[in-house]
């Protein structure tokens, strides 16, 4: 009787593990078909962030084994102090938004992995069509030490700004050459509107024209210009428009759509990011258009602006071909053109321009066609280490001028040395 007690509870006993078992089983085998998370910070808000929101959802919904989740953080500021803090947490996302100029301080640090794995190789990689389909300076750009540490996803050009109800009250021609400012500059005599406004720091400006003139202020091989006798005379352009009212930087506003709007200026030269904003916030009574911005020194180029996507360290091989699987998603071409619709954005893909979506939206939105116009003449800024501090230092040297009344060449003298010893640092 014992006997049978004791068989009988052996059994109950092997029973329950195996009932154990079988639900450890189950639980693992539901992990294992749970979609990879891919955490991605961004900087959108706003109808930006309602948009990408769109986006995301559309892109989790088409597969089962990825999940985007993305978190907000506002401002490309707070993005990188969230991303600086979490690399030496080691807390950092899968993926995020960043400038593609930051490349070079997240490599030295070791913060980044390259896309090239996913991106040139294996069954999910770009083939050469949508390799060549990329624009060829947008893709540049996201290249540091022959590796794709970023890709393009929302990239802007610099364009002009004008009010046609002033160009024609006061018979202002559209300029064509930088000269043409200062022309215009003299039919608005006992006004007090100026002929250009800008952002507070002309440092995007600045950098477009010392290119113009053959000076790119940092070259690719780390030549520094800052204070090359061309970049000085781009310097002394800017700020002989200042002194003479011909040129007006913002204020406290930081950018140069607020006197724009207010009449205080014929034209404005900004990003191409600024036109949903003017379309969404500018009055109806405010004529206002762009076109390409005018040549200086015989030539029109300037630097891209924007921001690309990046992929971090920590990332397990799931999570870096859930990140990449997102990317070619987002450069897909209807995705792209959408974004670039939803957003004021400009497609980063050829194929997306060419659109029948897009060509419909450009024929019904014609401001457009002035930012992807002047996509072919955006150059890349060169990417270093140490680049922050420089920008840092290039930003104090444009407020010396503008607030202290420093001399264009003090200031940026002061500057080439100040970049000189960046660069020593960084070696």
């Amino acid at each position: 009787m014992k006997k049978n007690r004791v068989w009988g509870l052996l059994a109950l006993f092997s029973l329950l593990l195996l009932l154990t078992a079988c639900r450890q089983g189950a639980a693992q085998q539901s992990d294992s078909t749970a979609p990879v998370k891919i955490t991605y910070w961004h900087r959108m808000t706003g109808t930006y962030a309602k948009s990408l929101d769109k986006l995301i959802n559309q892109f989790n919904a088409s597969q089962k084994k990825y999940r985007v989740v993305a978190t907000s953080q506002g401002s490309y500021n707070t993005l990188q102090q969230k991303i600086m803090a979490a690399g030496k947490s080691n807390t950092l996302p899968t993926m995020a938004q960043t400038p593609y100029t930051n490349i070079g301080d997240y490599v030295q640090q070791k913060l980044l992995l390259p896309f090239d794995a996913e991106m040139l190789n294996g069954t999910n990689k770009l083939s050469s069509t949508e390799l060549n389909a990329i624009y060829p300076n947008f893709l540049a750009a996201g290249r540091y030490d022959d590796r794709y540490y970023a890709l393009p996803f929302s990239v802007s050009t610099v364009i002009l700004f004008y009010n046609q109800k002033l160009m024609t009250k006061y018979h202002i021609a559209m300029p064509k050459t930088w000269a043409d400012f200062a022309t215009a500059q003299t039919k608005l005599q006992g006004t007090k509107i100026h002929a250009l406004a800008l952002d507070r720091s002309y440092d995007v400006v600045l950098e477009g024209l010392a290119y113009d003139a053959g000076s790119q202020l940092i070259t690719p091989n780390l030549k520094l210009n800052l204070n090359a006798s061309k970049t000085l005379n781009a310097v002394q352009q800017i700020l002989s428009f200042q002194k003479d009212g011909v040129l007006q930087t913002a204020a406290e506003d930081q950018y140069f759509n607020v006197p724009f709007v207010n009449g205080q200026a014929v034209f404005g030269i900004g990003s191409s990011a600024t036109i949903p904003v003017l379309t969404q916030q500018a009055p109806k009574s405010l004529q206002w258009g762009t076109a390409l911005v005018p040549t200086y020194a015989g030539q029109r180029n300037n630097p891209l602006n924007g921001n690309y996507n990046v992929l971090f360290r920590g990332a397990s091989k799931q999570q870096q071909a859930g990140a990449w699987a997102f990317q070619k998603f987002l450069l897909a071409t209807p995705n792209a053109a959408q974004w670039a619709i939803d957003s004021g954005y400009v497609p980063v893909t050829k194929a997306a321009a060419n659109s029948a979506t897009f060509k419909k939206y450009l024929k019904a939105n014609p401001t457009y066609q002035a930012a992807l116009s002047a996509t072919p003449q955006g150059f890349v800024s060169t990417v270093f280490t140490g680049y922050n501090d420089y920008r840092t230092a290039l930003m104090n040297a444009v407020d010396a001028t503008l607030a202290k009344h420093t001399s264009g060449k003090s200031a940026f003298d002061a500057l080439q040395k100040q970049t000189q010893t960046i660069l020593k640092q960084a070696d």
